[in-house]
């Protein structure tokens, strides 16, 4: 299935023909915002698993959606349980475990998609020193699978709580190929009817 033979009444923020272009070919490609792209990745991932493709998935905040994705998956094809059956989720629930399940990811040219990449960096309970060598490491891994196929990576900014740890978004922003910030879609005023 191609991008542009959607149907017409399927919208999926972000996937318009540049940023699919982009994330697809052996690159790191950043999407990011004030909000963690997720639903972007998901409906990503959903339509390279319709057109037969195996992506990995890797979530990092425990934001993998499975009735949004499967939603998709019915809206896609009429055989979703194939859809559903090609991706591949992990989880993680600390920066050490998702490093770790990156580090021993070897390339095998499926796309890998990881959602919310920095959210558990941003946990303050881990040393700010520690948690820039760990994300280091991590981007060097990513790049190192990025030459095989493409490695999607999700960001969010970081919230008011840890503003010191912007230099971390900083780190992946100059690491990765290309970077998009996805903002929200900007919603027209609701005029209130007149009641009188």
């Amino acid at each position: 299935m191609q991008l542009e033979r959607l149907p017409p009444e399927l919208t999926i923020p972000g996937l318009n023909p540049a940023v699919m272009a982009a994330a697809l070919g052996p690159r790191l490609t950043l999407l990011w915002g004030a909000a963690a792209p997720t639903r972007t990745l998901l409906s990503m991932a959903t339509l390279l698993s319709a057109r037969g493709q195996a992506p990995r998935l890797f979530d990092g905040r425990n934001r993998f959606d499975g009735y949004f994705v499967a939603r998709l998956a019915r809206r896609l094809t009429d055989k979703p349980h194939g859809v559903l059956g090609r991706l591949r989720l992990s989880r993680a629930f600390t920066c050490f475990q998702l490093a770790e399940l990156i580090e021993s990811t070897t390339p095998d040219g499926s796309p890998l998609f990881v959602l919310d990449l920095l959210s558990t960096f941003y946990d303050e309970s881990v040393p700010l020193r520690d948690v820039e060598r760990l994300l280091s490491e991590t981007i060097a891994h990513l790049k190192w699978l990025a030459a095989s196929g493409p490695v999607i990576v999700g960001a969010c900014e970081p919230q008011a709580l840890v503003k010191d740890r912007w230099g971390l978004l900083d780190q992946l922003q100059l690491s990765a190929d290309s970077a998009w910030m996805l903002r929200a879609p900007i919603e027209a005023p609701v005029e209130q009817p007149r009641l009188f």
